[in-house]
């Protein structure tokens, strides 16, 4: 009688505990919507997503603070880019074809092992370039107001063997190559990346992507930027 009362009041403080989560959106800074919910403790426990106009681009869960279970990126056509299994620690699905357009490079490794693996962020590659292209701009818009046209980026990721990414953004302005360094926000949300492999073996190496930040207007959102092969 007492095991069964204690696995009740168990039960029983589970529910109270997910009654306890509070729902919160906010807006990143590319315009997409975050939702996320934080338990009475102020962890990081149940549903999470990232939209843009009623289009799911990510969506997982965390528990106590960290993520877990299966984490799902979608293309903008909603067809999944990636799924990514945090329990298990296992990469399920990738948009091979999408992700084969970016550049990546291995510094000090001499010889590429047939079987590595190159580095990935969890999110798709339009949602990273949304968020790292909207950085961008805001730090070109803090230095000049009226800047305006295209703008080509080569946007560089140096990711070391654990995982851990510093950004930035290589550009031309009247001839002279200029970078700036890019800090997205990670309070709602860090793009964490799966470190890349030779011979089984995590190892350092550089993500690059070739995007278009368009100032032509003060409207930041997916269509003001695009990556291209060259």
């Amino acid at each position: 009688m007492y095991a069964i009362s204690k696995s009740v009041l168990v039960v029983g403080l589970s529910f109270l505990g997910l009654l306890y989560n509070k729902e919160i959106s906010a807006t990143l800074s590319d315009n997409s919507k975050v939702i996320y919910n934080v338990s009475e403790d102020k962890k990081l426990n149940g549903p999470f997503a990232i939209t843009r106009e009623d289009k799911v681009l990510l969506r997982g869960s965390y528990k106590d603070d960290k993520r877990s279970g299966n984490w799902y990126c979608f293309n903008p056509d909603g067809s999944v880019y990636m799924r990514y299994n945090y329990d298990q620690k296992k990469l399920v699905v990738l948009d091979t074809a999408r992700v084969a357009r970016a550049i990546v490079e291995f510094p000090g490794v001499k010889e590429e092992s047939a079987n590595g693996s190159i580095p990935v962020p969890v999110c798709s590659i339009d949602q990273y370039v949304s968020l790292l292209g909207s950085e961008f701009r805001r730090l070109i818009l803090a230095e000049n107001k009226n800047a305006e046209g295209v703008v080509p980026v080569e946007l560089i990721a140096n990711i070391d063997q654990n995982g851990r990414a510093t950004y930035t953004g290589n550009y031309n302005a009247e001839g002279v190559t200029m970078t700036k360094r890019l800090k997205p926000d990670v309070k709602l949300f860090n793009i964490e990346w799966l470190p890349a492999t030779m011979s089984g073996k995590p190892v350092a190496a550089v993500f690059k992507v070739n995007m278009s930040v368009d100032f032509s207007s003060n409207d930041v959102g997916r269509q003001r930027f695009r990556w291209t092969n060259s």
